[in-house]
């Protein structure tokens, strides 16, 4: 299976696409984050939504092609498999532009440790999509097979550092409200890798793993 066959015919281009402005999202928020600055999540927000109705009117345009008869939805399961999950990646990313703009407007400061662990998922995330946009484009093996065990390393990694936080949290160093932001970034951008790697599982292997993500 690659990226042509789950895409299906004529409809490459467009998942491409997708994937293409997911990958300029991520650099926004995490510029967002970096600067202590909301201007920069205008955009990530702008461009999540965007793929959001680039999502919808792809799958519109299936349904039309297949004449509206096969499924729930007329098209085969197959062929939505990959925008579906682009979309829900976009959707964690507008989450996550609202976390970062909650602790922006809120002045809420990370310890060191838990800044450095945020900056490290953002770049082993913004790999990854670079990987899965690439892979889409190509049906590279070498990248998908890249993908998924990277993402398998960063969810290793996110679940250590929910472990660290825990630890800074039993001894204040941690407090509540930055707390509750610090875990819905960690959980947002886990949420990024997971999508990322279901779709490499899929071109891989065919098999999806692990528990879903929102």
């Amino acid at each position: 299976m690659d990226a042509r066959t789950v895409t299906a015919a004529g409809h490459q281009a467009d998942v491409v696409a997708m994937a293409d402005e997911v990958v300029r999202t991520v650099p926004r928020a995490r510029e967002a984050v970096a600067r202590h600055d909301p201007a920069p999540l205008d955009e990530a927000v702008r461009l999540a939504h965007l793929v959001q109705r680039q999502e919808q009117a792809l799958i519109h345009r299936m349904v039309e092609a297949a004449g509206g008869t096969t499924g729930t939805v007329g098209v085969d399961e197959e062929a939505i498999f990959v925008p579906m999950h682009l979309e829900r990646i976009a959707v964690n990313i507008e989450l996550l532009g609202a976390s970062v703009g909650r602790m922006i407007r809120d002045g809420i400061l990370f310890t060191d440790r838990a800044a450095r662990e945020i900056r490290q998922l953002f770049a082993t995330v913004l790999e990854l999509l670079e990987g899965l946009r690439d892979a889409l484009r190509t049906g590279n093996r070498t990248l998908v097979r890249y993908i998924r065990d990277a993402g398998r390393v960063a969810e290793v990694q996110a679940n250590e550092f929910a472990l660290f936080h825990e630890q800074r949290l039993i001894e204040g160093v941690c407090q509540p409200k930055a707390s509750s932001v610090y875990l819905a970034m960690l959980d947002q951008l886990r949420g990024i890798e997971w999508h990322a790697r279901q779709v490499a599982e899929k071109l891989g292997t065919g098999a999806p793993v692990g528990e879903p993500y929102a």
